[in-house]
């Protein structure tokens, strides 16, 4: 049985901060915020969980929320991963859209009402981070489609 810590979402580093900031390099990476959030802070937060921002999530097509694929070496591994994650919804009162095929799990943090980017989804992606890392997550696999499903053959 894993133990994990409840987590709050990652600081961010100050360069990191100064280079958002600068009119010259504006980030790239733009959100759908959930009403009544702190824009800028949760901003920040979420950059940093994105590829530009050194994390393994990406902004979903419609930039309300963000998404990753984890992969584990077993379909155990991975269904442990998916009931520590279920475990810490029921206590945070927030679920993800998922997928699971086999070794792995496709993972969406959108928040529906109010609508878009809310401080949930990035408190519950920093803790799939940590608990992908407890239950033995894979390196990320270049070719991989994003649907968690991998190839089919008919």
């Amino acid at each position: 049985m894993f133990s994990l810590r409840r987590v709050t979402p990652r600081p961010v580093s100050r360069s990191f901060v100064r280079a958002m900031s600068s009119p010259s390099q504006q980030p790239s990476v733009r959100f759908q915020y959930s009403a009544g959030e702190d824009e800028e802070q949760l901003g920040r937060n979420a950059i940093a969980l994105t590829k530009e921002g050194g994390g393994r999530w990406k902004v979903t097509d419609d930039n309300r929320g963000l998404e990753r694929t984890f992969r584990f070496k077993t379909f155990k591994a991975t269904w442990d991963f998916m009931n520590t994650v279920a475990a810490e919804c029921k206590v945070q009162k927030h679920h993800p859209e998922w997928t699971n095929v086999f070794n792995k799990t496709h993972v969406r943090w959108t928040t529906h009402k109010p609508m878009g980017l809310s401080s949930k989804d990035v408190l519950m992606a920093n803790f799939c981070d940590e608990a992908g890392s407890r239950h033995g997550e894979l390196p990320e696999v270049e070719d991989d489609d994003g649907c968690g499903c991998g190839t089919f053959k008919s």
